[in-house]
């Protein structure tokens, strides 16, 4: 009897601590409906149906452990899928793959693959951020393959008076030469009820340990009334690089039109501005340019507008006019490539549900 006491005891002990513990199953699909104008090289239009023109489409398992003193521990795994055919990535867990340590007055550690802090910052600047101006921006200027670093150490500060600071280190893993092939990237966001001010920084070094891509971005917004202002400023420098390519697939979307085809980047700069107006707690119109020095530009037009607290539906007329020395924007991202020497146009009609 004493025997059976103890057992249970001890299974209700093990019951209380996993009560501690929380596994939550989340994600988002984004999946539209759009018209692009000279669609491809030989001018030609066509309709598409697509996946993540504005927000990126996964899903994910996250959880929490409380042990104690203030500390948790948190895991994140996310994978991609695509609302048009289903497909997920080849890379699993492409996008997040990692466990924490957290701590309210010290921050938090993370080990694994995660976002880029500079990536996290890119579109700061941006009142309606989404994949059809900023990953067509990273896409075009060859920084795609940057978004999610692979064995990351990541540190992430606390909140002090509004500013956060995210470290992140990554070793190449390279035998007898450490600073071949690491990643180092950096960022620092203040954050206020109507400002947001942030800064970012990246560094990437070939295997050779002699080629390195560096990327840096500066952006703000204000919020005024029912007005919302933003503008940002950007950076990629290909160093010693002269074959740095960018496509679709380096952000995990292959696609019909330009498949796994390789375009040359220089290295560029630019800049974008944003202006939104809050019509209703529920709505929102915002346009967005961006301009690169490479003789291109994305003009992008959305509304969006809130059905419930999870599912929001928006229109986007986006326009690109590229030149021809090698920066591409895409007016409909993961459905169309951007083409030199051409004015691309979209228009596309989407929703978006979080789960």
């Amino acid at each position: 009897m004493k025997k059976t006491l103890i057992a249970l005891a001890a299974l209700s002990a093990t019951a209380g601590a996993f009560a501690q513990s929380s596994v939550t199953l989340y994600g988002i699909l984004d999946a539209s409906v759009g018209y692009v104008n000279k669609a491809n090289t030989a001018g030609k239009s066509t309709v598409y149906m697509s996946d993540s023109a504005l927000q990126s489409s996964y899903w994910g398992m996250r959880g929490s452990e409380d042990i104690g003193g203030g500390l948790k521990v948190n895991f994140n795994l996310q994978s991609d899928v695509r609302t048009d055919t289903g497909a997920g990535n080849a890379d699993f867990f492409r996008r997040e793959a990692n466990v924490s340590l957290v701590s309210a007055t010290y921050g938090e550690l993370r080990l694994g693959r995660t976002m880029s802090p500079t990536i996290a910052n890119a579109q700061g600047g941006v009142v309606t951020p989404g994949n059809s101006i900023g990953v067509s921006a990273a896409a075009a200027t060859g920084t795609a393959a940057d978004f999610f670093t692979k064995n990351a150490i990541t540190y992430y500060s606390p909140v002090m008076s509004g500013v956060r600071a995210t470290l992140q280190y990554s070793p190449g893993e390279v035998a007898g030469d450490s600073g071949a092939g690491h990643k180092m990237a950096a960022s620092l966001v203040y954050t206020n009820a109507a400002l947001r001010l942030g800064a970012a920084a990246q560094q990437v070094e070939g295997t050779d340990g002699e080629t390195s891509r560096t990327w840096y971005n500066v952006n703000g917004q204000y919020t005024w009334g029912p007005f919302k202002l933003g503008a940002g400023w950007y950076k990629v420098d290909q160093g010693d690089t002269t074959d740095t390519t960018a496509t679709n697939a380096d952000v995990g979307r292959a696609t019909a039109s330009n498949g796994t085809a390789t375009i040359p980047v220089p290295s560029s700069h630019g800049y974008n501005l944003s202006v939104g107006y809050q019509v209703n707690p529920q709505a929102i119109v915002s346009a967005t340019y961006v301009h690169n020095n490479q003789d291109s530009s994305l003009l992008n037009l959305q509304a969006r507008y809130a059905l419930s607290k999870r599912t929001t539906t928006y229109a986007m007329l986006a326009m690109a006019d590229n030149g021809t020395k090698g920066v591409n924007f895409t007016p409909y991202m993961f459905a169309v490539s951007g083409i030199a020497d051409k004015k691309q146009s979209a228009l596309v009609l989407g929703v978006i549900h979080a789960f």
